[in-house]
């Protein structure tokens, strides 16, 4: 399961609150390619574990398309997507409509 949304700030910026999610959240960072605009990392909660996986794509240097991935033992991905994206919206303000789109 995959949601995207689309924020009016540049790609670092998005990326510098990403990490600083990922710190609130005490989650463990898998990877950081800030060159492509991708971040994985994991996070637990309750006795379960599901990573997630943020990528970025910067239209211009005031707007970024962000979809994020949801993998794991997670059963409600879609409001985990959203829980997710609100959290980053609330830290960035602005954006859009999520779209959704399901694995094949």
């Amino acid at each position: 399961m995959e949601g995207k949304k689309t924020y009016a700030h540049g790609k670092g910026f998005i990326l510098n609150t990403i990490y600083d999610i990922i710190e609130l959240q005490k989650g463990d960072l898998i990877l950081s390619d800030a060159k492509h605009g991708k971040v994985y990392y994991k996070v637990g909660m309750y006795g379960y574990v599901w990573e997630l996986l943020y990528s970025i794509n910067e239209r211009d240097g005031n707007t970024s398309d962000v979809s994020l991935r949801i993998i794991g033992d997670r059963q409600d991905k879609v409001r985990e997507i959203r829980r997710e994206l609100a959290l980053l919206e609330s830290m960035l303000g602005g954006g859009a409509e999520i779209q959704f789109e399901t694995d094949g």
